[in-house]
């Protein structure tokens, strides 16, 4: 697991430090991050396996995305600076949720030049962990978190699937890199799965009896 920064452990319940194999942290983007998010969302590597829209792509549309990002007070996404140590980026992370719905989609991307470190694999967990603990009054408990891999990444496939994702279906979904069409594999993380996943790996510090009002993500990104 990642560290998370002290003002997203503030509204996360069950952040943990780092594994000894690779520190790195998950931190709300700041306006020094946007070339490099840029330059993550249309470097041809990363982007062709991306299936969900939510990194700019322009230094235009990047100012206007961080602009809405500190505005919004109700936000439907929650993204994300993977980041070493030393604060320089070397991914992204993003929770996408619609206020209406018990479901939310986690979508990482990690610089290539940091693959086959488990940047991946943890941040997608870390991610699903704050999914999980932190409703709010306008976002409802979730009850189950997704992602989608394009269909010809076996990589994409093996972190979700190593995170406790279940494959329950295939489609297309709209690639902003290829402007068109692409096969994706659809996976799903239930709540029930998730927490004895946790229970498993002795981290059961979720205590499933606590009132929704003592979590907050409101802020955490």
């Amino acid at each position: 697991m990642p560290d998370i920064e002290k003002g997203i452990q503030e509204t996360e319940p069950d952040c943990r430090t780092g594994s000894d194999s690779k520190h790195f942290l998950l931190r709300r983007p700041t306006r020094m991050d946007l070339d490099g998010l840029v330059a993550m969302a249309t470097d041809p590597h990363m982007a062709t396996n991306l299936c969900t829209a939510w990194l700019p792509s322009t230094s235009r549309a990047a100012d206007l995305w961080l602009e809405h990002i500190l505005q919004d007070d109700n936000p439907e996404a929650f993204p994300f600076v993977i980041s070493d140590m030393k604060g320089n980026a070397i991914g992204a992370a993003c929770l996408l949720h619609e206020a209406a719905s018990d479901e939310a989609e986690i979508s990482v991307l990690v610089d290539r030049h940091h693959w086959s470190q488990g940047v991946a694999t943890r941040a997608m967990q870390a991610l699903a962990d704050f999914a999980f603990s932190n409703p709010t009054q306008t976002h409802q408990e979730l009850q189950s978190v997704t992602a989608r891999c394009r269909a010809s990444c076996a990589r994409s496939r093996r972190i979700v699937e190593k995170s406790g994702f279940q494959f329950y279906g295939s489609g297309m979904a709209r690639s902003q890199f290829h402007r068109g069409m692409i096969p994706i594999d659809r996976y799903r993380l239930d709540r029930g799965i998730w927490h004895a996943l946790r229970q498993w790996a002795g981290s059961g510090l979720i205590d499933p009896s606590r009132p929704s009002s003592q979590h907050d993500m409101k802020g955490a990104a």
